[in-house]
C-alpha cells in the first residue's frame, strides 16, 4: 500500500513538472485533474470518447478552469515518457481518470471506466463525466457546477 501511494505520489509530481506550467503558488490547495489516458493511434471511438470528455469537463467548468481548480489533460499511455502515470493508475487502456488533488497529492481518484458505456449518448457521457468530477470538487466550488 505505501508503494502504491509513493507510486501516486511520483504521478501526480510527473502531471506537475511535465504537463503544467503553472507555477506552484497558482495552484490552489484543492482542485480536480481529469486525464484521458489514450493510445498513440487511436480509433474513431477513441477520438470521441477522449473529445466528448475534454468537452464536458472544459464546458462544465469552466469558471473552475480558468481558477484552476480543475484540469483536463490528455495523456497517450504507450508515450515512455507517461510511464510512471500509466503504471500508477494501472492503465491497461483508453479510460478517464479523475483525481482530487490536496496540498500536491493524489488523495482519491476515479476510473470513469464507462465512458466505454456511454459513448454513444453524449448527453448521458457528459452528465456521467460532469457528476464525477462535482463530487471531488470541494463543497464550494461546486455551486456553479452542473
Amino acid at each position: 500500500m505505501k508503494r502504491f501511494a509513493l507510486s501516486l505520489l511520483f504521478a501526480h509530481l510527473a502531471i506537475l513538472c511535465t504537463v503544467s506550467l503553472m507555477q506552484a503558488a497558482d495552484v490552489p490547495h484543492e482542485r480536480v485533474i481529469a486525464m484521458y489516458f489514450h493510445r498513440t493511434e487511436r480509433c474513431p471511438t477513441c477520438q470521441r470518447m477522449g473529445g466528448y470528455s475534454e468537452e464536458a469537463v472544459k464546458t462544465g467548468f469552466a469558471g473552475q478552469i480558468k481558477a484552476r481548480q480543475v484540469a483536463f489533460y490528455d495523456v497517450d499511455f504507450q508515450a515512455p515518457r507517461n510511464a510512471r502515470l500509466v503504471n500508477a493508475y494501472r492503465i491497461t487502456g483508453p479510460t478517464l481518470i479523475v483525481a482530487k488533488v490536496a496540498d500536491n497529492k493524489v488523495t482519491s481518484y476515479r476510473n470513469l471506466d464507462d465512458i466505454w458505456l456511454k459513448v454513444r449518448d453524449k448527453a448521458a457521457f457528459f452528465r456521467y463525466v460532469q457528476e464525477n468530477v462535482k463530487t471531488l470538487l470541494p463543497q464550494q466550488q461546486t455551486e456553479d457546477s452542473p
